[in-house]
């Protein structure tokens, strides 16, 4: 996400700063604490903000992520994500899936998760192809 997101949640924050005439800094200058003239900093505004707040708050996120949710429950919230069919099953993972089914031993036995995973890899093919030819 730290690679991925930043430059989306750029370019929507400008275009609603742009929307809501807000002013812009220009994110190659200098970004300055409290008076320019007393504090100046060699740390850009893109530093700043990617760096200083962006990157913080995701830091901020993931602890109280795993505060909040021990090993199984990330499993299980992994394991739903990557069976969501946005963008083409882009997250789909057939490990996370399989590790998901390991948490239901009742529905899942030994023979059963073999056929899982054989039935996963044909069902995901299908259903991207079949999205394909919708497109």
């Amino acid at each position: 996400m730290r690679e991925s997101k930043w430059e989306s949640l750029i370019d929507g924050a400008s275009s609603f700063c742009a929307k809501h005439d807000i002013m812009i800094p220009e994110m190659d200058k200098n970004y300055h604490l409290g008076k320019p003239k007393r504090r100046s900093s060699s740390v850009t505004y893109a530093y700043h903000f990617r760096d200083g707040v962006f990157n913080t708050v995701i830091d901020l996120q993931l602890s109280e992520l795993n505060r909040r949710f021990d090993a199984v429950n990330s499993n299980l919230l992994l394991g739903m994500a990557s069976l969501s069919p946005d963008n083409s099953f882009a997250n789909y993972d057939k490990d996370r899936t399989m590790k998901l089914a390991t948490l239901y031993p009742h529905e899942f036995s030994g023979s059963k998760l073999e056929d899982l995973s054989y039935e996963l890899d044909n069902y995901i093919l299908f259903v991207k192809k079949t999205m394909i030819s919708l497109t």
